[in-house]
C-alpha cells in the first residue's frame, strides 16, 4: 500500500555501443541531510524498450543473421563510472537483460535476470546522498546503430531521521 506522501522520480537512459551511460537524479531540493531530512526510496522498477518506445525486436539485437547481446542496469546512491558489484554499499537496484536472435532473424530468447528488480523496500531504502545515480552498460554484440532505452522509476518520500533510523543507515552503509 503506497504512503500518502510519496512522489515519483524517473529518468530514461539510451544505450550507446558498449560505453557506460549514466544520469544522476538530483534530489537536493527535497533533502537536508545535515538536519536529518533524507529521501527514502519505497519502490523502484527498471524497464527495457527500444529507442522508438516500442518492444524490443530482433533488429534491435543484431543487424542481420544470428547473434546475441546483453545490457546491465543499476541504481546507486553514489556516482559510478561503470557497473558495480553487489558488494558496493551504494548499489540498491540491479538487473540484466539478455537477448538472442536465431535462424531467419527470429528473436529466440529475451530474459531479464533480476538480482534486485522490481524492488519494494519494507520501511524504505534511505538515500544518504543528494542524488540517485542510474547507469547502464551494453555488452558486445548489439546491432550497429540500434539503441535500447532503459527506464528507471522510483516511488519516494522524504523523512526526518529518528535515532533508530540513523542507526539502521549506519549499519547498511558499513555492512559487507
Amino acid at each position: 500500500m503506497p504512503r500518502n506522501d510519496t512522489f515519483f522520480l524517473r529518468t530514461t537512459l539510451t544505450s550507446s555501443t558498449t560505453d557506460y551511460v549514466s544520469d544522476t537524479i538530483d534530489v537536493s531540493a527535497y533533502t537536508d541531510p545535515a538536519r536529518g531530512r533524507v529521501l527514502v526510496i519505497d519502490r523502484c522498477a527498471i524497464s527495457f524498450g527500444t529507442d522508438g518506445q516500442g518492444p524490443i525486436i530482433a533488429a534491435d539485437i543484431v543487424a542481420s543473421g544470428t547473434g546475441s547481446s546483453n545490457l546491465g542496469a543499476q541504481a546507486c546512491t553514489e556516482t559510478q563510472t561503470t557497473l558495480v558489484e553487489m558488494s558496493d554499499n551504494s548499489l540498491f537496484a540491479k538487473t540484466n537483460l539478455y537477448a538472442a536472435v536465431g535462424v531467419a532473424g527470429v528473436l529466440t530468447q529475451i530474459e531479464q535476470t533480476s538480482a534486485l528488480n522490481p524492488m519494494d523496500f519494507v520501511g524504505g531504502f534511505i538515500c544518504p546522498t543528494d542524488g540517485i545515480h542510474c547507469g547502464i552498460k551494453t555488452g558486445t554484440g548489439m546491432a550497429s546503430g540500434k539503441e535500447l532505452d532503459v527506464g528507471f522509476l522510483f516511488e519516494v518520500h522524504t523523512e526526518k531521521l529518528s535515532l533508530r533510523r540513523i542507526q539502521e543507515l549506519l549499519v547498511s552503509l558499513t555492512a559487507n
